[in-house]
């Protein structure tokens, strides 16, 4: 008596085990007869059942549910797949259009007789310059293997773009422009009869002069290559900003906008002599 006192909580357990024992086995005999005691165990044997039933029951359920979202989750990073595929096309395909618009723009600059007939030309990507905001010297993909050399004209779809510094076996180093060594004599498309002289600012504009103090030129007016000097005759230059009189050199001082777009230059043409 002694050690049941001292061990309630185990006999209390001890004794349900032994009754649940006892249960079962009458319920092998009784379960689902029409006696009272049947009709009771049966009872006992449903709410014993139920919740073990119920559990595997939420086991399935929760697998279930496992696999369903597993599959969600493959459809949406297949979906995620073809999203970034079809961007990739998108992109490509502006990129062609881009392409396409620039040989169209340059086969207006190349149609020139002058060029036509004494130049072929070679188009390469600009793969390099030299870390100012803008393109003053950068460098291409294409050198002395593709015909390249030394001071050859540059040009892209939209105007003159300068000429090669130095040419390597597979790379050439261009100098534009705009930049302050660099100068280029130019006619008013307007009146081919009047003549100038630019040369790079290099902050990414033109400045210059006109020969005769007297010219009549006017903001607007479209500034092409003269054929003086390394240039070829007709590649667009600019167009006149402003127009200033500068009473120490007795000149009309210009400025000038590029037609090419010195931020942003992917691809250009170098004009070799045929």
């Amino acid at each position: 008596m002694n050690w049941l006192r001292e061990h309630k909580t185990l006999t209390v357990i001890l004794a349900i085990l032994f009754a649940l024992i006892i249960i079962i086995t009458i319920s092998g005999n009784h379960i689902g007869n029409s006696t009272f005691i049947g009709r009771n165990i049966e009872k006992i044997s449903v709410l014993i059942k139920g919740p073990v039933s119920g559990s595997g029951n939420g086991l399935k359920s929760g697998l279930n549910g496992i696999i369903h979202f597993r599959s969600i989750l493959n459809e949406n990073e297949q979906l995620k797949e073809q999203i970034s595929e079809l961007n990739r096309e998108i992109i490509q395909a502006r990129l062609t259009e881009a392409e396409l618009e620039e040989l169209r723009n340059l086969s207006n600059i190349l149609g020139y007789e002058n060029i036509s007939s004494n130049y072929n030309y070679v188009t390469a990507d600009v793969i390099g310059m030299d870390g100012s905001n803008w393109f003053n010297l950068f460098t291409i993909n294409a050198g002395t293997e593709d015909g390249i050399y030394k001071d050859a004209v540059v040009v892209n779809g939209n105007g003159l773009i300068g000429r090669v510094l130095e040419a390597g076996t597979n790379w050439s180093k261009i100098i534009s422009v705009i930049d302050e060594s660099n100068s280029v004599s130019f006619k008013v498309f307007r009146d081919l009869s009047l003549l100038g002289i630019l040369y790079g600012d290099g902050a990414g504009s033109l400045e210059g002069y006109m020969i005769d103090p007297d010219a009549a030129l006017i903001e607007g007016d479209v500034l092409i290559t003269s054929g003086i000097g390394m240039y070829p005759e007709g590649v667009p230059i600019g167009k006149v900003e402003k127009i200033v009189w500068n009473d120490n050199t007795l000149l009309k001082t210009i400025t000038i906008e590029p037609s090419a777009y010195f931020k942003n230059l992917q691809k250009v043409t170098v004009l070799i002599n045929k």
